[in-house]
């Protein structure tokens, strides 16, 4: 029976990390590129990540992080919610869920962070929607080079916004333009 577990990335088994990487390398090319380390992610080591396992086998996965960014003068704790993926063979089963519930909880009870935000496309989004998250209409979110940002533009962003501060951002995040920083989650 798959079991959930989490681990900061140095503590990662890397028969895990090793199916984490070949998954990311397959569906988000861009986050890896060319790197031939067969366990290596692009993830911060801070980044906490939940799998569902059956034994040695990953079955699904999601990772809870969190960064600071500066808008309006203010700073912000955002939490993420990234890189969110279930093997074909076990979705259905309710172990993408369990997996996101655990990541947006870790969010949800890290008193420090403002809101969180993730992206997704439309097959997920009532995903996201029964766990909590909620649509954000018309962001743009730039990222990467701060002097020549990206927009990102595929698919949709949704929130969770936790504190005062937070809540009180939800506005100008859906009027203004905000900067990430070097990636989004």
């Amino acid at each position: 029976m798959p079991e959930l577990r989490s681990y900061l990335k140095p503590d990662l088994p890397r028969d895990i990390s090793i199916q984490i990487a070949s998954y990311v390398r397959t569906q988000w090319p861009q986050f890896i590129g060319r790197q031939t380390k067969c366990d290596w992610t692009p993830y911060p080591d801070h980044c906490l990540h939940f799998v569902t396992v059956d034994g040695e086998v990953l079955v699904s996965h999601a990772i809870a992080a969190s960064r600071k960014i500066e808008h309006g003068g203010q700073t912000f704790n955002v939490g993420g919610l990234s890189s969110v993926f279930c093997y074909p063979s076990h979705r259905g089963s309710g172990f993408g869920e369990q997996v996101v519930t655990a990541a947006t909880d870790q969010l949800r009870n890290d008193p420090t962070i403002d809101f969180a935000l993730l992206f997704c496309g439309q097959r997920v989004r009532s995903l996201y929607e029964r766990v909590g998250w909620e649509l954000v209409p018309a962001p743009r979110i730039y990222f990467g080079d701060r002097a020549n940002p990206t927009l990102y533009n595929d698919g949709f962003v949704m929130g969770v916004f936790l504190t005062d501060k937070g809540r009180a951002f939800r506005p100008i995040l859906e009027q203004e333009p905000v900067y990430v920083g070097a990636n989004t989650w």
